[in-house]
């Protein structure tokens, strides 16, 4: 190895690292360096969000489109339907994981011993896999707390009626 290779390569070190500093600059001062004003897509909250307050002003009919549309895919929304997950009739006030004829997951069933109120259904509509971690349900989830309320507005239609005792007055 003479002198005038290492030199050779000593120069090409030289001009690559100016090239790719010089490149650098060029690239910081044309692309600002700022936050889109917009963004493209926006993550669930990562905090839990008190839904009663957007309970008041929820649009049942609102929820009625949007779990059609996204709901109804999987479930079914009068009793007696079949679905790949459990029936959405009466969800409201009942024991989680409590469906009879339906195999919840692991997840779920640890949530037994709790209702499906307001608030728990905000929680699970927000992100599934966080309520329950290792549910069988893919739904990513509705980041907007009003779509949520709106959608628990409807699910409070959802009602099954109940059947009328039979006494002495109405047989």
């Amino acid at each position: 190895m003479d002198g005038r290779f290492v030199n050779r390569v000593a120069v090409s070190v030289l001009l690559s690292a100016v090239a790719m500093g010089g490149a650098l600059a060029v690239a910081c001062s044309v692309v600002p360096d700022t936050a889109p004003a917009t963004l493209a897509f926006r993550l669930p909250d990562q905090q839990a969000v008190t839904i009663a307050p957007f309970m008041v002003r929820a649009s049942s009919a609102h929820g009625g489109q949007l779990v059609r549309h996204i709901c109804a895919q999987c479930h079914a929304l009068a009793a007696g339907g079949e679905g790949a997950g459990p029936v959405l009739a009466d969800v409201v006030g009942r024991t989680v994981a409590s469906l009879p004829g339906y195999a919840y997951s692991a997840a779920l069933r640890q949530h037994g011993a709790q209702v499906w109120d307001d608030q728990r259904l905000s929680d699970w509509l927000t992100s599934p896999a966080r309520y329950a971690a290792g549910t069988r349900m893919s739904f990513a989830g509705l980041p907007d707390p009003q779509d949520r309320a709106d959608a628990i507005a409807y699910l409070h239609t959802l009602r099954t009626p109940s059947p009328t005792p039979i006494t002495g007055e109405n047989r």
